[in-house]
């Protein structure tokens, strides 16, 4: 009985990870170009570079482990570029993405808009320990040709704003692989912009930026998993020295979880942790995620050839 029990799990596991596209991340509002292109370039001041680990439902069997390197920061005046790698594994499956994301800025009064592009390259692939099994049958060329991989592109589409203390933004994601499988009559019809990633949140400095509060909140209808709700507060203090922070999420797999982390010069180093609140979390020790955090000084007058008529 308890095999089987694994084995539903199991299956569980790959069902709910392998279909998570864009809904992998809890640190989303530390690195928000993980959701939405038109943040690349953002922040004016910085180039970021960051890196990620995410090892979800860890103990269990084939756990899913992620890895992502990604860059991001301005060009000019208003144009902001982006780049990112991600690697994954679960179980026998291996999932690489190499993405490019480019962002245009203007400034109307008070509120800072952006619009954003990104492409995808993506390739999914079994491994060849696979057919060492029992259950491979040398016949099977479903299996055979996702040895080989499956390589297709994608893009995604992104508006993004600031207003004082205030930032919101959407993300149409998938929208190549959206009319492909509506051509496929794989998915329901519902148009290009049938996924959307919706997210607001404030930056809120308290005693003169010695306490800061983030509250944010993202809403996610993405591809194969459920519609869901994100929602997250982060403080720090003693400028960033300290920082913590609490998870929860409502759909798609329902769980709660914390956050630990420090900043010191231009490094940043965050841990969270996060459990489900469903029966499968006895057969798993929860999730855990790092990220690691660069940030360096913009150079005054790098690549704005605007500037020196500003200053006359």
């Amino acid at each position: 009985m308890k095999n089987l029990l694994l084995l539903v799990a199991g299956l569980f596991l790959l069902q709910t990870v392998s279909a998570q596209e864009e809904a992998i991340y809890r640190q989303y509002f530390l690195n928000p170009m993980l959701v939405n292109p038109a943040t690349v370039g953002a922040d004016r001041e910085h180039h970021k570079l960051g890196m990620n680990l995410r090892t979800a439902f860890s103990s269990f069997p084939g756990s899913p482990k992620t890895y992502v390197l990604s860059y991001n920061g301005p060009i000019g005046k208003q144009v902001g570029i982006g780049g990112m790698i991600f690697s994954e594994n679960i179980a026998d499956i291996t999932r690489f993405r190499g993405q490019i994301a480019y962002s245009m800025g203007i400034d109307v009064n008070e509120v800072k808009l952006r619009a954003g592009l990104s492409l995808e390259y993506q390739r999914m692939a079994l491994s060849n320990s696979v057919m060492d099994t029992d259950l491979f049958d040398p016949g099977d060329m479903t299996i055979i040709d996702n040895i080989n991989g499956r390589r297709f592109f994608d893009t995604s589409l992104g508006l993004y704003g600031e207003y004082k203390d205030i930032y919101f933004g959407y993300a149409a994601p998938n929208l190549i692989r959206t009319v492909t499988d509506e051509i496929e009559g794989l998915e329901d019809e519902g148009g290009n912009f049938k996924y959307f990633i919706l997210q607001a949140g404030g930056r809120f400095a308290i005693n003169d930026n010695k306490v800061k509060l983030e509250p944010s909140i993202i809403l996610r209808n993405v591809r194969n998993v459920d519609t869901h709700v994100d929602i997250s507060m982060m403080a720090s203090f003693l400028n960033e020295q300290f920082i913590t922070g609490a998870l929860f999420r409502a759909g798609a797999g329902n769980s709660v979880g914390f956050l630990l982390g420090t900043k010191y010069n231009t490094l940043k180093f965050i841990y969270s942790y996060d459990i489900l609140i469903d029966d499968f979390q006895r057969y798993n020790g929860g999730s855990h995620e790092i990220m690691v955090g660069f940030e360096f000084g913009r150079k005054e007058g790098s690549f704005d050839r605007s500037r020196k008529y500003r200053d006359k």
